[in-house]
């Protein structure tokens, strides 16, 4: 293709950590066009890494020396786009063993899009304790040994002074990595989370701890005038959108435990694992929390609308700045363990983040093991586990429990070892109805409930990873917070899903487009200016349908991946404990059946209803084959 790149280094990095060696390849101009860059570029490049013999390898072990790491930007990232401030991670999941991604934001990501490098692939493992330093388009092995065994954000600290270079960014692992507890995450910018599908346990795995990069490459796009052009426009068409002012200034004021009050106003917001939509969580709600501690903001790169928080707490006597809390370490952290002391939820949270793991995981892992005390169900097998805890402290509300539990999940540390396997895992060892266990194909349910937006529940079943609500968050289409209603993206009946599974098809591939460009899915502009910036970073000149067809793509070659690991139409299913009825509550009689809106779905993506694979017809119209 007679492409010339704009918006990208056209350099992707491949980095073989049992041999110390760097390869540096050029960014075919096609596969850009076709893939964007973050999670669609990195996709592409696993599957054209793996063989047949390398997916049966990975089957049985994720944490094989061939599975690909893949740290990306893409050409929107760190642009004038609002919210552009991301990056991304992919690999096969270390918990669900199959396709596994994450997005960060902060300022690292723009450390990353000047590296010089569009993609760096990371593959082997090293002999010691590693880090990567990245600058001026090279990649140094140095020692790990100084940092290894460290928190998080002393990691990041000691990083910088050892390479005397305040200007570094840092993304690391904590101990939960090093460990390899099964959904840890990768810290940046001291808070900032690669949370979902244990990539930091993937990170460890090939004892690496942190990827280091002092960036100085500016990447030229394509039409730097067309997309000042756009956000100017934007700009002046914001002053009349009084809704989106509304939600912008919400957001800015209180971040994103703004939506706890709106969840449990429509029974999103999960409680008791999943067993109650209906409670009294005032002292966890964000206007709470800004009212008893300072609470003070921050942003990603490049965003004015600084949802991120930073807050002050006192504790042993010290004042601790803390991260957040975001609404999903409240909810998973607080209301899903019938813990409502605000600074517990704050702690634990913060914890989370030292050790570096994800918080939904942890904490649907953790009120799995007390809903099953609670209702008498595997205690032998628990038992079993059980070294300097009592069974009588296993109960909801026991917030000293949780800071505990963390603790021994992050070290492997008796019953801490299985729950760091993730609730799938926990059901078979604590043998246990596995219809039990929260997850879709491995992946913990997060805080949204399946109950309250049947949109929702269909996005968790076909989700490229699993249960995750930022590869199609519905809950906000339903709230009218997503401007694309010519893609059929449009609110409704929230218990129903009928002849709007196009729309759940069609968010899942704008999210893939979000995720591959990068940036952050909280500001959704008008079409014509999301597939706008994207122009003008690129001069691809997509219109609606071409750039719709790119995150067709993206999602299908992640369902090939995952087909290739084991995956089939069984899999695309909620577990029993997230389709009960509930006797009370916002959503209480609600009954999930959507089997025949899956069927549609099979029907409309072109996949195969016996398999669960993308037809050969549909694979070939892609390019995939």
């Amino acid at each position: 293709m007679s492409l010339i790149l704009k918006g990208y280094n056209g350099k992707i990095a491949y980095v073989n950590l049992s041999e110390q060696k760097v390869g540096i390849e050029d960014l075919n101009p096609q596969i850009a066009k076709d893939y964007l860059g973050g999670t669609g570029l990195s996709a592409k490049i696993t599957y054209d890494l793996l063989s047949e013999s390398d997916y049966n390898k990975l089957k049985s072990d994720p944490y094989s020396e061939i599975n690909p790491l893949i740290f990306a930007t893409g050409p929107v990232t760190g642009t004038i786009r609002p919210s552009s401030g991301r990056y991304s991670v992919t690999g096969i999941s270390p918990l669900t063993k199959i396709w596994g991604e994450g997005t960060s934001g902060g300022t690292f990501c723009i450390s990353l899009r000047n590296s010089g490098f569009d993609a760096i692939v990371i593959t082997g493992k090293a002999k010691n304790p590693t880090y990567l330093y990245i600058h001026d388009g090279t990649i140094e092995f140095k020692s790990a040994s100084t940092i290894w065994g460290k928190s998080t954000y002393d990691s990041q600290k000691i990083t910088k002074s050892e390479l005397n270079n305040e200007k570094a960014k840092v993304a690391t692992i904590g101990i939960a990595g090093e460990n390899l507890v099964r959904y840890a995450g990768i810290i940046n910018d001291e808070g900032r989370v690669v949370g979902r599908c244990g990539l930091g346990a993937l990170m460890g795995s090939k004892n690496l701890k942190a990827l280091a990069i002092h960036g100085t490459n500016r990447v030229q796009i394509a039409d730097v005038e067309l997309s000042k052009k756009i956000f100017k426009a934007a700009q002046e068409k914001a002053k009349e959108d009084f809704l989106g002012a509304a939600t912008f200034n919400v957001y800015n004021l209180y971040g994103t435990n703004s939506y706890l009050d709106i969840g449990m106003a429509v029974g999103d917001t999960p409680g008791y694992y999943f067993t109650k939509s209906e409670f009294f969580a005032e002292k966890l709600t964000a206007k709470t929390l800004k009212e008893t501690f300072p609470v003070f903001n921050y942003g990603c790169a490049g965003c004015n609308m600084q949802c991120g928080k930073k807050t002050i707490i006192e504790h042993n006597g010290e004042e601790i700045e803390v991260d957040g809390p975001e609404y999903e370490s409240v909810a998973s952290l607080g209301t899903m363990l019938g813990v409502f002391d605000p600074k517990n939820v704050i702690l634990s949270s913060h914890k989370c983040n030292i050790y570096g793991f994800d918080t939904i995981s942890g904490g649907v892992s953790i009120s799995f093991l007390i809903y099953l005390v609670e209702n008498n169900l595997g205690i032998e097998k628990i038992k079993q586990h059980l070294k300097d805890i009592n069974i009588e402290e296993i109960k909801w509300g026991n917030g000293e429990l949780i800071l505990k539990l963390i603790d021994k999940i992050s070290m492997r540390d008796g019953i801490g070892d299985v729950l760091a396997e993730g609730v799938r895992i926990m059901a078979e060892k604590f043998e246990v109805d596995p219809e039990l266990a929260a997850h879709v194909k491995g992946l913990e349910m997060p805080m949204h409930d399946p109950r309250a937006y049947a949109g929702q529940a269909l996005s968790y079943m076909t989700s490229c990873v699993g249960a995750s609500h930022e590869k199609c968050d519905w809950f906000s289409a339903e709230m009218g917070s997503v401007p694309y209603t010519t893609l059929r993206i449009k609110s409704g009946d929230n218990q129903k899903i009928d002849r709007r599974e196009k729309g759940v098809m069609a968010l899942q591939d704008i999210r893939a487009i979000d995720d591959s460009a990068v940036n952050c899915n909280f500001r959704n502009p008008e079409l014509v200016d999301f597939i706008g910036y994207i122009n003008a970073a690129t001069g691809f000149n997509y219109n609606k349908k071409s750039l719709v067809k790119v995150g067709e793509r993206i999602n299908n070659i992640k369902r090939v991946i995952s087909c290739k690991l084991g995956i089939t139409r069984a899999d695309d299913k909620l577990a029993g404990i997230n389709t009960r009825v509930l006797q009370e509550g916002k959503i209480a009689g609600v009954k999930l059946d959507l089997e025949h809106n899956l069927q549609r779905y099979y029907k409309e993506r072109q996949w195969d209803w016996e398999t669960g694979k993308p037809t050969e017809e549909k694979l070939k119209e892609l390019g995939i084959l």
